[in-house]
């Protein structure tokens, strides 16, 4: 496909046949092979998806070969780690919330070309990889950079423009809403930050309308796994009595504030009102009984999920 007036190609099973999935990806002169890899069974012990994200750069995809003392390359760099992390961000919250199956997406840049960001074409190509493996993935979702020059948007600036634009936002959408938006602006009025949104969530549908036709034809039926799901019933009923014990062992005054601010759903000045207290006793009040309920939890639910619960 044509996208921001360079061409976007992608060969899927042409190297990488054992990854579950993989796509050896174009746009113009830049080249990454991207995969995504999958366990056969849950990893044991852990209440979390185990997602890894990597992109590797090397000096040779700009066709350089370290010389002198160090003639290895080191560890990933700031910008590979930063990349690894857009590229994880949207994508983490499509995979089934009872996956439990390790999964690594390896992002490796292969050549470099300053008109075409690697960055843009790596959050692509993990994407397409995930859709067209055996992976189960609510996708396919896709990412797009803009940049604005003299009031003027453009898509996927190149390394020259992005350092004279006034804006670098990067945006992730699936085919019904922004999933993720990333942004840096020199002061740019917020109904323009808006417009730029909007450009690329269009330009994001037209990439995710070119993934669709290559799962179409190219994806693989995703597989079967074992779910690691907490049975509902268990999960609220462990949380309500850790809840209430640890209600028990407030002191009286502030279970009585924290009960009236977070059950009876009372302003804090009407509580000050009712006790005779300023609101900044109630405040101490309500974050004294916040962190016990925190140290009583960290290690079974997020605080906030269980505020949630008990509102």
């Amino acid at each position: 496909m044509e996208l921001a007036g360079r061409t976007l190609t992608v060969d899927i099973n042409r190297v990488a046949k054992q990854a579950n999935g993989a796509a050896f990806i174009h746009y113009g002169d830049t080249t990454l092979l991207c995969t995504a890899t999958a366990s056969e069974k849950p990893r044991e012990g852990i209440d979390f998806f185990p997602l890894s994200v990597e992109y590797e750069e090397k000096l040779y995809a700009v066709g350089k070969i370290p010389g002198g003392f160090n003639k290895r390359e080191g560890k990933a760099s700031e910008h590979a780690i930063l990349t690894s992390r857009v590229i994880d961000r949207p994508m983490r919250p499509l995979f089934p919330k009872d996956y439990r199956n390790d999964v690594t997406l390896n992002n490796m840049v292969m050549s470099v070309d300053p008109e075409c960001n690697p960055e843009v074409v790596a959050m692509l190509g993990s994407s397409i990889a995930t859709c067209v493996s055996d992976i189960p993935f609510d996708g396919p979702c896709a990412a797009t950079q803009i940049g604005m020059i003299n009031g003027e948007f453009i898509v996927n600036p190149t390394l020259a423009q992005k350092t004279i634009s006034d804006l670098q936002l990067t945006v992730a959408s699936t085919r019904d809403k922004v999933i993720m938006i990333e942004a840096g602006a020199n002061e740019v009025p917020e109904a323009k930050m808006i417009d730029a949104i909007f450009k690329a969530h269009e330009v994001n549908q037209e990439i995710i309308a070119f993934i669709d036709t290559i799962v179409a034809e190219c994806g693989k039926e995703k597989h079967a796994y074992e779910s690691c799901a907490v049975p509902e019933e268990l999960f609220t009923a462990e949380a309500q009595e850790i809840v209430n014990k640890t209600l028990a062992s407030l002191p009286e005054q502030t279970r009585r504030i924290f009960i009236m601010s977070r059950y009876e759903n009372k302003p804090y000045k009407e509580i000050a009102e009712t006790l005779g207290m300023t609101t900044k006793g109630v405040e101490y009040h309500i974050s004294q009984a916040l962190k016990k309920l925190h140290v009583n939890l960290k290690d079974y639910i997020p605080l906030l999920v269980f505020l949630s619960y008990m509102n």
